[in-house]
């Protein structure tokens, strides 16, 4: 009986699921050694992939977006085969839903170059025909075999044909030469006529010829896919991208439209022209485009269009600007705000008595119109008058959520009443940014002696105390913190004007502290494709148990961000962006109780954000219950990690780092360490 009994315990272990094949998977992160994302040509890269949880079945298979640039083996060995970007997957064997790619770029091996000699170039079949809208592959292939493949394709004329990596796409009717010339040594080629034959398809799919114009307030009301055809004159072209495509505002009275991703080899565009379109209603972001255009003709007739002057108007009513959208308005307005940036960005300016949004997006512009508004703009400041035209525009991911926009598209649309030079002093002043604490590990600080757009302007230092010496912006810490005047005096024309700081030089402190608990991040998740950790991408990082010992740590508006232009300290850092309120703000708190007296931590500002961003440091004695700002704020001026200390009061049992709301967007925080 107890030899049954053992049995029978025996087989039903045998039925019991075991090991983390049950476990389900939540994701795959791929890295490769020292986060290496270019190779050369003939090399390889070990990759690595990690399945999440860490319980569950480790095994993924490997994928390569394109076996031509790249192969990959079943343990993630990549070997580079010629020049291109290509993406390598890791499957999750268990689950195969879940996946993720780790982004590659191959670039030549000029060591190992060998001077090609000629170029050999067909035709699938040997075919010397294809037809407008059909596509047809060509092959080159470079002697001697062991000399870059690499390629550079052209077409004689792209309205009948375009060409690219090999594939010809026929355009329309006509003879065109396709030349495939070895990269780097363009007399080295081979060349091959094509004739384009008309498509055996018809041109069109509607009878765009015959159908009558919708209204803009059909193609606002239209659904998607609808087609729709509008008459009018182009009153904005916007650069045309390197796939060739091109969007441009169109209009007729106030009725305007918005026409994107035209192909602009087969429709060329021309502004002040006279043109029939006829594409697909689709609505993006609070925009009615018009996409995939099939019909475009360019009439003769004159069309007026209207500048729409909005100055008594609402602009803020997206119901009541509807009518104008994407249509040319102007008017009257006084400035309330505006930081420039080398990204898209907003303004915002008073029209009769409503706030509203200005959008100026490079992407719609010359690089050399960008940078004309934004000299415009960096001399202004808030209460300037001026008169302004631009597109009136909406923005938001549902009819439901947008809001109004207008978008200025060329720096002479904003012409600003003359201002005062004490004003422009003011204005001056204002961009001015220096750090007002100053840690015992800092011996020297920026004080700048030109203003960025204000170069006539002189800038002249003085301080009421030797402790900082503005002709160089060193710093000599005594054995008590103290707190400096510093006067930035500027000069315009004879007229002055007068900037006071008060900063803050903290006490020489070569105490040895003991460091009760540290965070560095180093043991955080492996970071993604992105470069953020993988489980904290996102703002809502929420709680993280981490550091040195292992604490729970609350992230509040951050997340865990990977390495990046030598900016953080290590493979990870935490990156947190300030908000409006203190109770929205980005947040670093420690969530179990200890004896802390010093807080020292290293921060610096993030990406392309404005310097002037501030953190200031919080305690609690009662268990998080209640917080007190420590009184030091740490203003930050650069991309490169500087170091801080900060004593508290005895009884302090938890400690925050938090970036003080309505000051720059976005800091990146490393190597906490709470010591006592």
């Amino acid at each position: 009986m107890k030899k049954l009994l053992v049995l029978l315990l025996f087989f039903v272990f045998l039925l019991i699921p075991t090991g983390c094949g049950n476990v389900a998977i939540e994701g795959v992160a791929i890295t490769s050694e020292n986060n290496v994302r270019t190779i050369k040509e003939n090399e390889t890269l070990q990759l690595t992939a990690v399945v999440y949880p860490a319980n569950a079945t480790q095994e993924v298979t490997w994928s390569s977006s394109n076996e031509g640039i790249a192969t990959v083996s079943t343990t993630g060995l990549v070997t580079a085969l010629t020049v291109g970007s290509v993406d390598i997957y890791a499957t999750s064997t268990v689950d195969t839903s879940v996946s993720n790619k780790f982004s590659l770029i191959i670039e030549e091996n000029i060591e190992a170059e060998v001077t090609p000699t000629s170029v050999e170039l067909t035709a699938a079949d040997n075919q010397t025909t294809c037809k407008a809208g059909e596509k047809l592959t060509l092959t080159a292939v470079v002697s001697p075999s062991n000399a870059s493949q690499s390629i550079e394709w052209s077409s004689s004329d792209n309205t009948i044909a375009e060409v690219k990596s090999g594939v010809v796409t026929g355009k329309k009717e006509g003879t065109v030469t396709i030349t495939a010339a070895a990269k780097n040594h363009p007399e080295v080629k081979a060349t091959i006529e094509l004739t384009i034959e008309p498509s055996d398809d018809p041109t069109f799919t509607k009878d765009w010829a015959n159908m009558p114009y919708s209204t803009h307030d059909q193609v606002n009301a239209a659904d998607n896919e609808t087609p729709v055809k509008v008459k009018g004159v182009v009153t904005h072209v916007t650069p045309v991208s390197d796939s060739n495509a091109v969007n441009y505002y169109i209009q007729n009275g106030t009725e305007g439209y918005y026409v994107y991703a035209q192909d602009a080899i087969t429709y060329p565009v021309e502004l002040g022209k006279v043109y029939e379109v006829g594409g697909f209603k689709k609505y993006y972001r609070g925009i009615a485009e018009i996409v995939d255009v099939e019909y475009f003709t360019l009439v003769s007739e004159q069309v007026s269009h209207t500048v729409t002057d909005i100055s008594n108007l609402d602009p803020t009513n997206k119901e009541d600007m509807r009518v104008y959208q994407n249509s040319l308005v102007k008017a009257s307005a006084e400035l309330v705000s505006v930081s420039v940036n080398t990204k898209a960005y907003s303004f915002y300016a008073n029209i009769n008595g409503k706030k509203t949004t200005l959008r100026v997006d490079p992407a719609l512009m010359t690089s050399e119109e960008f940078a004309a508004i934004n000299a415009k703009l960096a001399t202004v400041v808030a209460g300037a008058t001026f008169e302004f035209v631009g597109i009136m525009s909406e923005f938001g991911y549902s009819a439901s959520s947008t809001d109004t926009q207008i978008q200025i598209l060329k720096a002479d649309d904003l012409q600003f009443a003359a201002i005062s030079t004490e004003t422009v002093l003011e204005a001056a002043a204002g961009t001015i940014s220096i750090t007002t604490t100053i840690p015992y590990s800092i011996n020297e600080i920026e004080l700048p002696k030109t203003i960025t757009n204000f170069n006539d302007i002189t800038v002249v230092w003085s301080s009421d105390n030797t402790a900082i010496d503005v002709t160089n912006g060193t710093v000599t810490h005594s054995s008590e913190d103290v707190t400096i005047v510093l006067t930035v005096t500027l000069t315009l024309d004879g007229v002055t004007y007068e900037k006071t700081f008060n900063v803050k030089v903290m006490a020489a402190d070569n105490t040895v502290y003991e460091v009760v608990a540290s965070l560095d991040l180093e043991d955080a998740d492996a970071p993604n494709s992105y470069g953020n950790s993988a489980s904290k991408s996102g703002y809502d990082a929420g709680t993280v148990t981490l550091g040195t010992p292992k604490l729970t740590w609350l992230l509040k508006n951050a997340l865990i961000a990977g390495a990046a232009n030598d900016r953080f300290d290590g493979t990870m850092s935490i990156r947190a962006k300030g908000a409006a309120t203190a109770g929205e703000t980005g947040r670093i708190e420690v969530q179990q109780d200890g004896e802390y007296n010093v807080v020292e931590f290293a921060a610096a500002i993030y990406g392309n954000d404005k310097a002037g961003a501030q953190i200031r440091i919080e305690y609690s004695t009662d268990g998080g219950s209640t917080w007190v700002a420590s009184g030091d704020i740490v203003t930050l001026n650069s991309t490169t990690l500087v170091t801080y200390r900060v004593k508290l009061p005895e009884g302090a049992k938890r400690v925050a780092i938090v970036v003080v709301e309505n000051t720059a967007n976005r800091v990146n925080v490393d190597n906490i360490k709470l010591m006592k």
